[in-house]
């Protein structure tokens, strides 16, 4: 979207200052559109240059244009000194932005904007009207209406439009989406924000919005946005509501501070979802690993009984000990894995179903768009076979320009076309996470190896991306039998861990290739901090962790080790400390040989 839309309104009257001051336009635009893309150094070097360059050739074809007609001597030493002054400004940015293309900021791009509908609008149009009319430029007066609503009407068109988009696009989300002023009281929420909480559209306040929320919540929540507001952080926290329709409600939100461009505080706009589900499943598993906890005690203590009694078989019954206690972690593991993979299973289902009906309404949508741009130009046709004074010719001529059809026939196809991409890209995460939780199917078959190394690095892209960039160096393995979900619940955890181990941002590589024509091979590399020659000896223990108490169970590397055994392969690690960590994968082409 352009920053500035050049339109008749902005014409002085002089055909080669007018072509100028579009060619002008064009630059602005194009420099915000740079920025907005985050372009490389050397190209938003070269945009800076030319916006300056051809600024310049504008300024010296102005002032030869009043030297020539005898422009009135003491505005145009004021107009020389306006364009002087702009030059001067621009040379600085210039200057800086050698250095540090962040020197291009927004607030450069505003002033640009604003400085050229000023300056053509006032000066530049006072100029024309003086040159094209032979008229001493201290007696013209302009209309300053005229001026602020042209200058209104280019400069937030863009946000107007933008705003709106926001709007449509929340209410159409299956999650809270809520924006509140300073004081804490909500001035925008979407349809299923209101939905949740039960409230009507019409009449929403804060006190309305608290009595929703559990009574044991509601302290913790209010004390929470007024630190936020007060800190102007980012929080994230769950909470409960109260329905009298579906019970006890669990929402997941994250909130961000609302700061203006001077830097004043706004308010909060955050987001969350309703995590019922999740928290039941939750209480389930929790309640399912109670009584294996139980049924593993009683065990156990049985056999203890027996220890007691048997001496001859003291070392026996230890170690047997040991492989229950073993058996009882993998089996709460597969407990919470099978728990997780129906939950996953569920989300995409549900999800699927909206994205089915979205993409083929966008296909139609995309049909209907190039039948009335058929008929859009049929009429064209007509048009130019109707007489010269048809009062219908400009009539349609008019419909035309206030509607902006040619724009239209061009933007609104490639706007279904990005959102077709959009709804096929849903469409594979989507897929990708029913794939992943089908963790249930033991059997072997035939599996894409990579293929599920895509699908992994989707379903864990929020872990990675904010940690690392993903380098895959793929060598094109053929499918082969294994259990391909259990493979991919390897993969998880080695990308999980290696994202886990990186401080700032670093680098995670995936290769992939064969050993001969009998081994083919996984490695996962990271640039973390790396492990010594104690913590390697002991990482695919039962139970060992280097995390923090509550931020990991210590299962997850000796379950993959026991998955990668269970294949008939080996799974091997180098590491050293601050150097990273590469783990490799060894599989059998064919594991039933």
């Amino acid at each position: 979207m352009s920053i500035l839309t050049w339109n008749d309104q902005l014409l002085v009257g002089i055909d080669s200052v007018d072509s100028q001051h579009q060619n002008l336009v064009t630059l602005i635009n194009r420099l915000d559109e740079v920025i907005a893309l985050g372009e490389d150094h050397k190209t938003v070097l070269e945009t800076v240059n030319d916006l300056v360059d051809y600024t310049v050739y504008h300024f010296q074809h102005e002032e030869k244009l009043m030297q020539q007609a005898g422009f009135n001597p003491e505005m145009f030493s004021k107009h020389c000194q306006q364009h002087q002054e702009f030059v001067e400004k621009m040379q600085r940015v210039q200057a800086d932005a050698q250095l540090d293309a962040s020197a291009i900021s927004k607030d450069l791009l505003d002033f640009l904007v604003d400085w050229l509908c000023h300056h053509t609008l006032k000066t530049d149009k006072l100029m024309a009207i003086s040159l094209n009319k032979g008229i001493d430029a201290a007696q013209i007066q302009l209309d300053r209406h005229e001026h602020v609503d042209i200058l209104h009407s280019n400069l937030y068109s863009a946000l107007r439009e933008s705003e709106d988009r926001f709007k449509e696009l929340a209410d159409n989300l299956q999650a809270l989406i809520w924006v509140t002023n300073t004081k804490s009281v909500p001035i925008f929420c979407n349809h299923f924000w209101f939905k949740t909480f039960g409230l009507d559209h019409s009449a929403i306040n804060k006190q309305q919005w608290i009595n929703t929320i559990h009574p044991d919540d509601r302290e913790k929540v209010t004390s929470t946005y007024e630190q936020a507001a007060a800190e102007q952080m980012k929080i994230r926290m769950q909470y409960r509501l109260q329905s009298a329709d579906k019970g006890l409600i669990w929402i997941l939100e994250t909130a961000v501070p609302r700061i203006r461009q001077n830097g004043t505080f706004a308010g909060l706009m955050g987001c969350g979802m309703d995590i019922t589900t999740q928290k039941q499943a939750e209480a389930a598993l929790a309640k399912i690993n109670l009584q294996l906890e139980e049924q593993v005690n009683q065990r156990t203590h049985a056999l203890t009984t027996a220890n007691r009694s048997l001496e001859l078989e003291k070392n026996r019954q230890t170690l047997l000990n040991q492989q229950l206690q073993e058996t009882q972690s993998y089996l709460v593991q597969s407990e919470k894995m099978a728990s997780i993979g129906q939950l996953a299973a569920g989300v995409a289902h549900e999800i699927n179903n909206p994205l089915g009906y979205i993409y083929s309404n966008l296909n139609s949508l995309q049909q209907y768009i190039r039948e009335l741009i058929q008929v859009a130009e049929l009429a064209e046709r007509l048009i130019e076979q109707l007489p010269a004074d048809n009062p219908d010719i400009q009539a349609y001529q008019q419909l035309k320009q206030s509607i902006n059809l040619d724009y239209v026939k061009t933007d609104a196809p490639e706007l279904v076309k990005e959102s077709l991409e959009g709804a096929i890209r849903a469409k594979k995460i989507v897929q990708d996470l029913r794939d992943f939780s089908r963790i249930d199917k033991q059997e072997r078959a035939m599996f894409d190896l990579e293929a599920g190394l895509d699908a992994t690095l989707n379903i864990v892209n929020n872990e990675l991306k904010f940690k690392a960039e993903v380098i895959k160096e793929y060598a094109g393995l053929k499918p082969f039998e294994c259990v391909g979900t259990q493979l991919n619940q390897v993969f998880m955890n080695l990308l999980v861990n290696a994202a886990q181990a990186i401080q700032d941002f670093g680098k995670i590589t995936i290769r992939t290739g064969y050993q001969d024509a009998d081994w083919l091979w996984v490695e996962i590399e990271d640039t973390g901090q790396g492990m010594d020659a104690e913590t390697q000896a002991r990482i695919f223990d039962p139970f060992f962790t280097t995390k923090p108490i509550g931020k990991g169970t210590g299962l997850g590397l000796s379950l993959s080790y026991k998955t990668i055994k269970d294949h008939r392969g080996n799974i091997a690690v180098n590491s050293e400390p601050g150097r990273g960590t590469l783990f490799r994968i060894n599989l059998p082409v064919h594991p039933a040989a």
